[in-house]
């Protein structure tokens, strides 16, 4: 509807006229048209100044401002230029030394004031006069000279053979016109030929590897080199040594002594004692010095099978694991006031406990053989057969326990022998685990593997009073004589590569009676053993980590170098978690999921609202990437359980 305004000189013109101001209401106007849309909206735009000194805004074209560069502020005032430091005095001059002679030297004088004294050296006494040496005999033979010297076994210098002459003479191809000289030796005769080479003369070598090397120029006869003669044989120098006329191959381009040492898979080592003991161990005797074969190694100069594929030192010795089937490595029990051991390796010259050479001692140098040092003496049985049979029988007695000192016994997990600095056994399945030390706390390097089942229950109903009162069904142990009866199916836990996937309810033990009855006070009272009385995945000693338990890992993982991978940043400490990415296990889907990531439990829930199905637990995402977060209880994650401290 359309309204109209009367103004106050329209009310003035109508009072004088035949109708007063107060005459009756018109009808309502008509409606007006819609009037037109508005227009767009303009953008605005910058644009630089023509002089540069700022720029103009434009909106929809008009010019709505202008923005101007900032002014340089004005130049600060000159400090005041600081006071003229006082001169410093004259240093004096500094006054020269001299030097007057006396009877044993000479007095030293600096600007006139004897400040010292240098005297004369003394003669040194004259040095002791050296010890004749003893001389080498000699006496003929019938193809030499044998030289005899004092401790050394007699030496034959054989007689040499005549060397047979050679001579020269110029010569001429007449097919090649090449010039040279023809060398006749004895019957051998060979040309050697000008470098200038007519076509078709060129010179070809052929290397016969086994020391000699042949070479022929045009058409020439052939004649060999020979880079090295042992006896009749030639040989390579790079490949092989010679000894009194026989060639050895050279131990990853080196010579050793051929009757004290030997080539090792190209380590030179010594030769070792081969023992024969017989069954008794009453009678000992050296069978040979050889060298080391396959699953062999030298234990204190004797030849010794290696134990399960292992050496062992000198405390140690070589005997089944518990249950029979393996070799194993144990230790002798040591002390060190009343040592056993350590007299019976004093028997064969031997010591436990090697002593550092005095500094007054001499250090003598043995004496070379004749021939050098590529020859040894020969090798003889280490104290005689009589002290080998006493060191092996006395070394059995401490073995069999005849004597004071007997075997130290090993830590064992079921029938395997294990290191409990490095490893810990869950007794329930005598699982070994490894562990690593953070924060002063144990925490295992693996996922946890144990398929955690429920104990079976017996139920019994129990009379009602009144016949108002509903009977009740009351709970226990399926127990018979200590020993608890479980289920046959494991209690939400499922298998993964390395470990086993744990639901919330499964890593905590909910339904477990045991952990209803130790609510309650009442677990003791089952006389259970100890091993029996766990509930929860974790073994006894150990738990699942709390909420601030893995915070403070994922904190330290975080800002480490290499996170998980080494959690202490020390170059000589390796703090290895040992992470595993293996995701979370959906049982409703029956898969696994987020495969390239991790997954860790704590023992921390959420009590309150409405999130009571869920439960903290720690995601990795990489070796140096991980939070604590909720997640629902009914998924499957995997378990590190973490010492449990009182």
């Amino acid at each position: 509807m359309q309204y109209t305004k009367l103004s106050v000189a329209g009310c003035a013109a109508l009072m004088f006229g035949l109708i007063a101001c107060s005459g009756e209401d018109g009808k309502d106007g008509v409606n007006g048209v819609n009037g037109l849309n508005g227009a767009d909206g303009a953008s605005c735009e910058v644009k630089s100044l023509k002089d540069e000194s700022g720029y103009k805004v434009l909106c929809g074209g008009d010019s709505v401002g202008v923005l101007l560069n900032g002014k340089t502020g004005a130049t600060g005032k000159q400090g005041v230029a600081g006071a003229t430091g006082a001169k410093g005095d004259t240093g004096k001059t500094g006054e020269s030394c001299t030097v007057e002679p006396i009877t044993d030297g000479y007095k030293v004088l600096c600007g006139n004031k004897e400040v010292g004294t240098l005297k004369n050296g003394t003669n040194g006494t004259n040095g002791t006069n050296g010890t004749n040496g003893e001389s080498c005999k000699t006496s003929t033979a019938d193809n030499g000279i044998v030289i005899t010297c004092p401790n050394q076994n007699p030496v034959t210098l054989t007689n040499g053979v005549n060397g047979v002459g050679c001579s020269g003479q110029s010569v001429t191809n007449e097919k090649t016109g090449l010039h040279g000289v023809a060398i006749t030796c004895g019957s051998t005769k060979d040309t050697i030929w000008d470098g200038a080479a007519a076509a078709g003369s060129e010179c070809t070598r052929t290397d016969k590897g086994d020391g000699s090397v042949t070479v022929k120029c045009g058409d020439a006869e052939a004649f060999t080199i020979y880079k090295a003669v042992c006896g009749a044989e030639s040989y390579d120098p790079e490949k092989k040594f010679c000894v009194l006329g026989k060639t050895y191959d050279l131990c990853n381009g080196k010579a050793y002594v051929v009757n004290r040492e030997f080539c090792n898979d190209g380590v030179i080592d010594t030769l070792c004692a081969e023992y024969k003991l017989n069954k008794d161990l009453t009678k000992a005797s050296l069978v040979q010095f050889r060298a080391l074969e396959k699953d062999e190694f030298c234990w204190n100069g004797f030849i010794m099978p290696k134990c399960g594929g292992k050496e062992f030192g000198m405390n140690e010795f070589c005997d089944k694991t518990y249950d029979g089937k393996q070799d194993s490595i144990h230790t002798y029990c040591r002390n060190e006031k009343d040592d056993v051991l350590e007299e019976i390796y004093q028997g064969i010259g031997l010591s436990l406990w090697p002593q550092e050479a005095e500094e007054d001692d001499d250090v003598t140098t043995p004496k070379q053989n004749f021939f050098g040092d590529l020859i040894g003496k020969p090798l003889q049985a280490k104290n005689g057969d009589d002290a080998v049979l006493k060191f092996f029988v006395d070394l059995n007695n401490i073995v069999i326990g005849n004597t004071d000192c007997g075997m130290e016994v090993q830590s064992k997990c079921g029938g395997k022998v294990y290191n409990p600095n490095k490893q810990f056994c869950d007794k329930r399945d005598n699982h070994i685990y490894k562990y690593v030390t953070i924060g002063g706390r144990k925490w295992m390097a693996e996922n946890l593997a144990f398929e955690y089942k429920l104990p079976k229950k017996v139920a019994k109903k129990i009379t009602p009073a009144t016949a108002t009162t509903p009977a009740d069904t009351v709970f226990s142990l399926d127990n018979v004589g200590g020993e608890l009866k479980y289920e046959n199916t494991v209690y939400e836990n499922y298998p993964a590569t390395e470990g086993r996937y744990y639901t919330w309810n499964s890593a905590m033990g909910v339904d477990d009676l045991r952990k209803i009855l130790a609510d309650e006070n009442k677990l003791d009272a089952q006389n259970l053993d100890a091993i029996e009385k766990v509930y929860g995945a974790c073994p006894d000693l150990w738990k699942v980590p709390t909420q601030a338990d893995l915070e403070n890992l994922s904190e330290m993982a975080n800002g480490a170098i290499k996170g998980f991978a080494d959690l202490d940043d020390n170059d000589n400490k390796l703090v290895n978690f040992n992470m595993k990415f293996l995701g979370y296990y959906d049982a409703d889907a029956k898969e696994v999921s987020d495969s390239e990531k991790a997954y860790f439990w704590s023992a921390t829930d959420v009590v309150v609202g409405e999130d009571q199905d869920q439960a903290y637990g720690m995601i990795v995402t990489d070796q140096d990437a991980s939070s604590v977060k909720t997640s629902n209880k009914k998924y499957a994650f995997t378990i590190r359980c973490v010492e449990a401290v009182n």
